[in-house]
């Protein structure tokens, strides 16, 4: 079994991929061959050897592919990273069928064999639903049946992305946006590929938002009408193959304040990298402090009523933004 997979940073993020690398070498020993394709947006030289020298340690090597060769005529008019936007545009630049995407801020926790067999032959891309607002997924051209994903973990069939020409109907979706497409990436992906999306377990990009809420919540907060069942979630905060350390309530395991209940195995998987014994300060800005509160100290019937009324003030601003689109109702 030969697994590709893809990783993309620049150096702010490079010691978050490293950790993320060193995990998934570790957890996957047993495959014959990996092969490592890295998105290089600007990282130094001394973070790309610390890269380097991970890989050589488990006999697998990096394949640093150069940002600039990707990004040739990007439309991007927000502050998003550039390595963010790369992962669209990779197809033309790697000769393989299929790779498998990998957010910087995840740590593999086991095996990628059996989703790397999942057959995606008939689709553009496979993820792990998401749950944006109706209105986030609205604006990208979704309804409340499509299943909405979050781009953090992408099985990418590039056979079929070369076939349909994606990447450009990746820069035309972005155009009609006037560069700012909501959610960035995640929104160009659901976007442009809504009708040939596979759904995959939740246990390929535990989100903390499986942590935080019941499927039930989920589907009364976000007003989503298919979403996964309470033992599917259950079951991937029990075994989780992939976690993925994504702000909300927790924050990220690399920031002091951090309560998420899985940050000592980041800090493990860190401490085997030269990034070792390094934390930031807290970043949670004092409004997510005050949504935190009441989640964690409200009943949820409180705290889905503020969520709601919050909701009308983003609805607003988005209808305003995107004004040109008619999209928003």
């Amino acid at each position: 079994m030969n697994i590709n997979i893809l990783y993309s940073s620049d150096e702010n993020y490079v010691r978050h991929a490293g950790t993320s690398l060193f995990s998934l070498l570790e957890n996957n020993k047993k495959v014959e061959k990996i092969s490592i394709y890295f998105i290089d947006n600007k990282i130094s030289k001394g973070s790309k050897e610390k890269l380097i020298l991970i890989a050589s340690s488990f006999n697998r090597v990096i394949n640093f592919i150069p940002i600039e060769t990707l990004l040739v005529n990007l439309n991007k008019k927000d502050d998003f990273p550039l390595s963010g936007y790369a992962r669209l545009f990779i197809s033309k630049a790697v000769d393989v069928d299929k790779i498998l995407y990998i957010d910087c801020d995840t740590i593999v926790k086991g095996s990628l064999e059996e989703l790397w067999s999942i057959p995606i032959n008939d689709y553009l891309v496979a993820g792990v639903q998401d749950n944006p607002a109706i209105y986030m997924a609205e604006i990208v051209g979704m309804n409340k049946m499509d299943r909405y994903i979050n781009s953090g973990v992408l099985l990418m069939n590039l056979k079929k992305w070369r076939e349909c020409n994606l990447e450009n109907k990746f820069i035309h979706f972005m155009e009609k946006f006037e560069g700012k497409v909501p959610h960035h990436d995640q929104g160009v992906i659901n976007g442009v590929c809504k009708d040939s999306i596979l759904i995959l377990n939740p246990k390929y990009n535990m989100m903390p938002q499986f942590l935080m809420y019941s499927a039930k919540q989920v589907k009364k907060l976000y007003d989503i009408k298919h979403y996964y069942l309470q033992e599917q979630l259950d079951e991937a905060t029990k075994n989780p193959v992939i976690i993925h350390y994504i702000s909300k309530f927790f924050n990220r395991p690399w920031f002091e304040d951090c309560n998420h209940p899985m940050k000592n195995l980041y800090m493990d998987y860190l401490n085997k990298t030269d990034w070792k014994n390094k934390l930031y300060k807290p970043n949670i800005t004092y409004k997510v402090k005050i949504r935190k509160w009441v989640f964690n100290h409200m009943p949820f019937l409180i705290f889905s009523i503020i969520e709601r009324i919050l909701d009308i003030k983003r609805k607003m601003y988005l209808k305003k933004r995107y004004k040109h689109l008619n999209v928003l109702k």
